[in-house]
């Protein structure tokens, strides 16, 4: 299914631009056929002997899919889709009636909801807003009436169901699908964004038991549940999925949801007996429950995303320079402060680096304010590229930075100093049609050896000094502060 997605996801982004090349029609219908087939398929197979699916995850997979990726809404995505449920219903044996009264019920199901997706925004699509959940609710009820008025009538037809029975039977069986698989596919990310969150947050030797505790809990809750069995098995769960929902973001919360309500929605209710008295009435308070269940968890992980959303807002506003978005003087100095107690401590070497754009007050002058601050801001995001996650950079001036580096030897500082000049060097900003914008940088480099010489601003002196040495001399030069005492 991910791959699905992100081939989706290219045509989506392609579908207004007549001279792209986006797939070919046929591959996109084929690709939705895979798709509902595997789903149906799934539904069929989880049935109980004799009846209709008690989960059936085609319909919600479909419409999450489209309204991903708009461009497969077209007749030929639609048509694909058809022929993934019809597929999907002749291989279990279907007869032909109740097949193509059962798929109308589907696409009425799909369809509906892709349109209502529509009328909302996009934010609320991916789920990024707390309120997100109630057009998802809103939506995901009103495509399931909506498929259950088309569809249910089949179920009075070919199993003998009261008018009321039948449109209950599908309407929960649409209705908890559709939350239950919807969360998971809106909120999805592309390839290749999740595993820039994996290199971002599981790096060599960081894992630890501390952060999979919450999915182990969860899962010993499910065999705990299965085992107890009984009304209250559904709810044994609860304290486990919130605990995943504080802990991880919203697609795994939606992922372990999903997880959580395929478990209720077929281990569970294999403990009813089809064809009792109590098994409609059963199997429709399940579901019901299924559906609605299936929401907290995602809401409680959507607040929480929401806040920390809020929380970055605020901490880069206080600790970002606006222009550069590097670390602002104030900033700087307070971690440097903590990261020079520390290292010092620790016996770890540690050097600051102070560095000046040359002439350029002349930039300014000739080109403009306009031209200077994109030479800071290309310099800024060149220097960044050098450096370690670990190093701090700062703004602390005009054209003034500073950066603290611990854990390196004095030739590798040096060495790092010198690849920062050259990287300045090399650096073109473009300004309009004249020729790219040449400059150079001049560094000066001071380090931290314990005792008062080693305070921040001792330090910030040296660096500042060195760095009016390295002007002095000629400007775009690397001078280390111990080595001119020398």
């Amino acid at each position: 299914m991910k791959l699905a997605h992100d081939d989706l996801s290219q045509h989506g982004r392609n579908q207004g631009q007549a001279t792209s090349s986006p797939s070919p029609l046929w591959r996109a219908a084929a690709l939705i056929a895979g798709i509902v087939f595997a789903g149906a398929l799934f539904g069929h197979l989880t049935r109980p002997l004799g009846f209709l699916s008690t989960f059936w995850p085609a319909n919600a997979l479909l419409m999450g899919l489209m309204v991903r990726n708009p461009g497969w809404a077209r007749p030929h995505g639609w048509a694909g889709a058809a022929i993934g449920y019809l597929t999907a219903d002749f291989a279990m044996g279907g007869g032909l009636g109740i097949t193509l009264w059962l798929t109308a019920g589907n696409l009425t199901d799909a369809g509906i909801g892709y349109l209502l997706f529509q009328r909302i925004a996009d934010t609320d699509r991916r789920l990024e807003r707390p309120q997100s959940l109630l057009f998802l609710l809103l939506i995901a009820f009103a495509a399931a009436a909506a498929a259950a008025i088309v569809g249910s009538g089949c179920l009075a037809v070919y199993f003998g169901q009261t008018p009321l029975q039948a449109f209950e039977f599908f309407l929960t069986s649409e209705f908890s699908s559709n939350l239950v698989v919807l969360p998971m596919v809106l909120t999805a990310p592309r390839l290749a964004d999740l595993a820039k969150q994996l290199r971002a947050h599981v790096r060599p030797g960081s894992w630890r038991l501390k952060a999979a505790l919450p999915g182990i809990a969860l899962l010993a809750s499910i065999l705990l549940a299965t085992t107890t069995g009984g009304s209250s098995a559904i709810a044994i769960p609860v304290p486990a999925i919130l605990w995943c929902a504080l802990s991880y973001g919203v697609f795994p919360t939606a992922l372990l949801t999903f997880g959580l309500g395929l478990w209720q929605s077929t281990v569970l209710l294999s403990a009813l007996t089809p064809g009792t008295a109590e098994y409609a009435a059963a199997l429709t308070s399940h579901r019901f429950g299924v559906a609605l269940f299936s929401l907290g968890p995602i809401m409680v992980a959507a607040i929480n995303a929401a806040r920390a959303r809020l929380l970055e807002e605020l901490d880069l506003a206080a600790n970002q320079d606006v222009l550069t978005r590097i670390l602002t003087r104030r900033a700087f100095l307070l971690r440097s402060e903590a990261m020079l107690a520390r290292n010092l401590a620790e016996g770890s070497p540690v050097a600051l680096l102070m560095l000046d754009v040359d002439r350029f007050k002349l930039i300014n002058d000739e080109y403009g304010h306009a031209v200077g601050d994109e030479v800071l801001v290309s310099l800024a995001e060149q220097i960044s590229g050098l450096l370690r996650r670990s190093d701090l950079f700062g703004r602390i001036g005009g054209e003034e930075f500073a950066i603290l580096v611990s854990g390196l030897t004095q030739p590798a500082t040096l060495a790092l100093a010198e690849r920062l000049r050259d990287g300045c060097a090399r650096l073109r900003v473009a300004i309009g049609r004249a020729e790219p914008l040449a400059l150079t940088v001049s560094i000066g480099v001071v380090w931290g050896t314990g005792g008062p010489a080693s305070s921040l601003q001792h330090l910030l002196k040296q660096a500042d000094d060195a760095l009016y040495r390295a002007k002095r001399a000629g400007r775009d030069r690397v001078v280390d502060e111990t080595l001119q005492a020398a």
